[in-house]
């Protein structure tokens, strides 16, 4: 029993299910789908988002770190899993154990996998990761001719899969993004022409799902499976709907003559007589103090301000207009039935985006599941 404030992160798995046919449809028939779920699925829950992908015929799983990897196979998930930003050195016992595909995103880490299966006698599969322009993980163009040197001497090494990460997926017609796209093209043609042909060629996150003609045959949605669109332009495309809703209740209501105060600073003077509703989440829920004065509410049917510096553990909606809101009344401060509060409106008007803003939420609040 959590003896805690009223709130609550409602998780409707029914509309994961349905952001998830959203996707399918955009795609052909034969490309695999490996839906990103690290970081607890974006604060969604690892177990309950993997069992529900599980269901739909996923081709797989995305995570960071092998400690989700671990949570997914101990819960008896057969799936293919590729932890998709490389791999430390200490980790590979546990990957090999577990089965957990790593990724080569540098000659170093190559080396270091190939240490360990000299070590051990085995044979690892592994997917590369190119750079191409985002200048994170990923191996340089210039390192790739001493990797195929060191596959064609080291058999056990079997390259299965080629995939990058594009920058700005959400903007296809960028010089950047058709850059990127046309250096993964020069990896995969080099490796080709030395006679590798990676079994997986994936370089689509949610925004290549929806904007790019070229998908290769394994895509990666992320954000696009809770419900958050890459870019304001992408709702045009498919139709969403939110996974996570934040829920709580107004258990105060105070008056306040025009002049006075309220919160801290006070950064809020009330310029006539207003009703403020005391709602208990603040930044130490994960609720960002960026939307203090900016941010809205959802109450007895319409929109309200957030007025006053968000606390550690409470914010002030503006009740002035809804005469009738009383102390229990539900405030809805995400997504909602009928998304009233846009997870992608609310992150801009915070200056974020909404990937932060799931993760934060689902990590600090408890969360109840529906279908």
């Amino acid at each position: 029993m959590h003896l805690i404030w009223s709130k609550t992160l409602e998780i409707t798995l029914g509309s994961l299910r349905k952001n998830l046919q959203s996707i399918k449809r955009l795609l052909p028939e034969e490309v695999g789908i490996l839906p990103v779920i690290k970081n607890d699925a974006y604060g969604h829950g690892l177990l309950e988002v993997a069992k529900v992908l599980a269901e739909e015929k996923v081709w797989g799983f995305g995570l960071s770190e092998p400690e989700e990897g671990l949570i997914l196979r101990k819960a008896g998930f057969i799936h293919p899993i590729i932890l998709l930003s490389g791999f430390e050195k200490d980790w590979l016992p546990e990957m090999v154990h577990l089965r957990l595909t790593p990724v080569v995103t540098s000659l170093d880490s190559f080396f270091i996998l190939k240490e360990f299966c000299l070590r051990k006698g085995i044979s690892v599969e592994f997917h590369l990761k190119a750079e191409t322009g985002m200048n994170r993980f990923g191996l340089p163009f210039e390192d790739l001719q001493i990797l195929i040197k060191e596959l064609r001497e080291n058999s056990y090494l079997k390259l299965v899969g080629l995939m990058i990460h594009l920058a700005a997926s959400e903007d296809p017609d960028f010089p950047y993004t058709q850059a990127q796209l046309e250096n993964f093209k020069k990896f995969l043609k080099a490796l080709q022409t030395e006679g590798f042909a990676p079994r997986y060629i994936h370089s689509c996150n949610s925004g290549g799902i929806i904007f790019l003609p070229e998908r290769g045959n394994l895509v990666r949605p992320g954000i696009a499976l809770y419900g958050g669109y890459p870019s304001f332009r992408a709702r045009a495309s498919l139709k969403l709907y939110p996974v996570m809703s934040l829920k709580s209740r107004i258990v105060e209501i105070k008056r306040l003559k025009k002049g006075e105060g309220a919160g801290y600073g006070p950064t809020f003077i009330a310029k006539s007589e207003t009703r403020l509703g005391i709602v208990p989440v603040g930044y130490g829920d994960g609720y960002p103090r960026a939307l203090s004065n900016r941010g809205f509410a959802y109450c007895l049917g319409r929109r309200v301000p957030i007025v006053g510096t968000i606390s550690m553990k409470a914010l002030y909606i503006d009740l002035t207009e809804l005469a009738l809101a009383k102390v229990g009344d539900e405030v809805i401060l995400l997504g909602g039935p009928n998304n009233e509060v846009p997870a992608d409106e609310l992150a801009q008007l915070a200056g974020t985006i909404c990937y932060e803003l799931f993760c934060q939420l689902g990590r600090a609040i408890p969360r109840n599941y529906k279908d």
